[in-house]
């Protein structure tokens, strides 16, 4: 036998001390705030914990068993379990910790204890548990015991000769009751938070021990024993995996709406006539796809519309049956604020999480200097993160997108951190119109607020030429989502750090054109780049947003990044778009799934890569495309390229070509220097799919490298 745990201990007091300081303020300031914030995680586990206790009288009622207890662990130490069943949805269940003793009141000046209150469950007289709160009869308004677990309506009576019985009434659901903490007192409901009936203090002037909501939890052999504080055990089985069964990866699924999840499973005990049947509700559809009589899948398609839902799995075996339940519930992953504005200081930021998922929480590579997250729990539960922002001190104001990763990978939610710097004048437009009422004084760090119109940009972009000491721009906060053609343009090129609007949805063309901004950061609402908009700036790390369609002519022509990635939502790319002169700046190139065309001079000089891949998307490349740029190892073009043109790559790389393509372009008129051995030999080997070889061979251009052409399978 394991004894687990000792859980949640009672009563956390607080004391006053026994003389005032003025020194100690500060310190007795925190101390108190620390106690409060202890107070409430106190609170949350309380409510997880009463929450749990509930699902264990129903599992005792309904026959349930327990499949696992897995530890919860945090900084090395077990902080609590989560217990999984067959039927019922997991649990979780905190440690508690002692409550610390306060300080002695003032000579003369008892304090009065605080006091956690102990919520328990009880089996009457009549084989129903009901709640208890500090060892008596939990009861409603009219003074009735209130049920901590849901029972079968009864059947109705017999009608007379001729009539029928009327039909029996549906059991109810137990209640499940909830605990806060107002105004320094505990405060109790049990219909769902819609009234609070106040208890005793959460603070007093002395800390003792109190009695715990389960004093053990011990997880035998065949058993899992809980025993709550008056004594009351509750005896859940487990399920023995030497006996006829069946298991699951997983047994309760946060699902999306028309998805499809799959769920593996293992037949403990089984044989060539085991049988698996499934029923399913709330339009949710499964099916059974089975490698032998031991192991498979169960497929679930999740109907259109979101809802909870409930697949019943029955395995028989002769005479033998067992019943399972996977549970599919909606994914919740809510945030209490999504943007957090630090000041010049730094400090502590907290965001409340309401979730039904596992999370972790991605902070950026380049932000993690200044900005770190505070320890903490991720699971079903509400709860709090905790950022501590660092001091500014690099004179410019900076932002980072948080992701909030929920467990099938995806992001649920961002925060947008942003962090003001030193230096900066601050103005505020209230009337579009009127930024040059504002900018009296010459200033060399500006962060504008409010809604700005055409001729505030004009005059701004104005300002910044005639203003030789001007270095940085944030307009991340102002209210419009579009900016005007040439809002920034400078005729001569000059270094200008600007952060872009968060909400922004286009670049114009022009936009930043000869502003040299090494670190600017597209916003992610952004959906179309225009002609020029970047060029010249010499952005080092660039970032696309997904969402992303298109890319103007020369945009980023001259920016120094070195890993780009074009995303799949991109589907037009304008010539000369990341042309770069020949400085080979990218070193790695990942073109995404949506783009159907590479037009010429592309990445004209802006590749010094291994390798380089064109995926079977791709139809066309043209002219110059990749033209002195340099490939250090191989070319693969994808089976859909129906078009090449002209001078599309002329770097002798030595290396290797690869060519998926089974309907070759026409090369008639075209040097295409990738292929024309006859004119340089730029590569040792040519693969070609298998079995198409001759046509290879025999295809105008290409017959000067069929001497190396090699059949191999894509």
């Amino acid at each position: 036998m394991k004894r687990l745990l000792t859980l949640l201990l009672a009563s956390v007091l607080f004391g006053c001390g026994e003389s005032y300081d003025d020194s100690a303020l500060t310190g007795r300031v925190d101390d108190l705030e620390n106690r409060v914030a202890k107070l409430e995680e106190l609170c949350k586990q309380m409510n997880t914990n009463i929450s749990s206790l509930q699902t264990l009288v129903n599992a005792l009622q309904n026959k349930d068993c327990i499949t696992s207890v897995v530890p919860i662990t945090k900084d090395g130490e077990i902080i609590g379990y989560t217990i999984s069943f067959t039927q019922s949805a997991p649990i979780t269940i905190y440690n508690g910790q002692d409550g610390k003793d306060g300080q002695d009141g003032k000579p003369g000046e008892d304090g009065k204890d605080g006091s956690t209150p102990v919520i328990g469950v009880k089996q009457d007289a009549d084989g129903i548990y009901y709640w208890t709160l500090n060892g008596d009869w939990l009861t409603d308004d009219s003074g009735n015991k209130i049920k901590a677990e849901g029972r079968d309506g009864q059947d109705g009576e017999d009608g007379k000769p001729g009539q029928d019985g009327k039909p029996g009434e549906s059991g109810k659901d137990g209640i499940t009751p909830q605990l806060r903490i107002e105004n320094g007192y505990w405060q109790i409901s049990y219909n769902d938070g819609a009234s609070w009936i106040q208890l005793g203090k959460a603070t007093g002037d002395k800390g003792e021990q109190g009695d715990p909501l389960f004093q053990t939890v011990e997880d035998n052999d065949n058993n899992v024993v809980f025993t709550l504080n008056d004594g009351t055990t509750i005896t859940i089985p487990k399920v023995s995996e030497s006996t006829f069964n069946i298991l699951f990866n997983k047994t309760v699924f946060h699902i999306e709406a028309n998805a499809t999840y799959k769920v593996a499973y293992t037949i403990i005990g089984g044989d060539e006539n085991t049988e698996i049947e499934l029923i399913a509700n709330n339009g949710y559809e499964a099916t059974v796809n089975s490698s032998d009589y031991q192991t498979g899948e169960i497929i679930v398609q999740t109907p259109a519309s979101l809802m909870t839902g409930k697949i019943l799995v029955f395995v028989s075996k002769g005479a033998q049956t067992v019943m399972r339940v996977l549970n599919f519930v909606e994914r919740t992953l809510i945030v209490s604020n999504d943007t957090i504005d630090a000041g010049i200081l730094g400090g502590t930021y907290k965001v409340n999480v309401k979730t039904n998922v596992n999370y972790t929480v991605e902070i950026p590579i380049e932000a993690q200097e200044w900005i770190s997250l505070a320890e903490t729990r991720a699971t079903i539960s509400e709860e709090t993160l905790t950022f501590t922002i660092a001091r500014n001190e690099v004179f410019a104001y900076r932002y980072a997108v948080i992701k909030i990763i929920d467990d099938n990978g995806n992001t649920a939610q961002t925060i947008l951190v942003t962090q003001s710097a030193e230096g900066y004048t601050a103005v505020h437009v209230e009337v579009p119109g009127r930024l040059f009422s504002y900018l009296i004084t010459t200033t060399g760090r500006l962060k504008i607020t409010g809604k700005l119109n055409d001729a505030d940009f004009e005059y701004l972009r104005t300002y910044i030429a005639k203003t030789p000491a001007f270095i940085a721009l944030d307009i991340s906060q102002i209210e419009n989502t579009t900016l005007p053609r040439n809002c920034f343009k400078q005729e001569n090129a000059r270094t200008i750090e600007i952060i872009l609007p968060w909400n922004l949805t286009e670049v114009p063309d022009y936009a930043l054109y000869n502003c040299r901004s090494e670190s600017t950061k597209i916003p992610k609402s952004v959906t179309s780049i225009g002609d020029y908009a970047f060029y010249g700036c010499g952005i080092t790390e660039l970032s696309l947003p997904e969402g992303l369609t298109t890319i103007g002519e020369h945009a980023f022509a001259g920016c120094s990044n070195s890993n780009l990635t074009i995303p799949d939502s991109v589907i037009e790319i304008g010539a000369y778009a990341f042309y770069s002169r020949g400085f080979g700046r990218i070193k790695k190139l990942n073109i995404g799934s949506g783009l159907k065309k590479i037009p010429e001079y592309c990445f004209g000089g802006a590749l010094s890569v291994e390798d380089l891949i064109i995926p079977d998307n791709v139809q066309s490349i043209g002219d110059y495309a990749f033209y002195d740029s340099y490939v250090a190892n191989s070319i693969t073009l994808g089976k859909g390229i129906i078009e090449l043109g002209d001078y599309i790559y002329n770097k002798q790389s030595k290396r290797y070509l690869y060519c998926k393509m089974i309907a070759l372009p026409d090369l008639t008129g075209k040097y295409a220097y990738p292929f024309d051995k006859a004119n340089g030999g730029y590569f040792e080997k040519a693969y070609v799919p298998k079995g198409y070889r001759k046509l290879y061979a025999s295809a105008g251009f290409w017959v000067d490298v069929s001497l190396d052409l090699t059949e191999y399978e894509f």
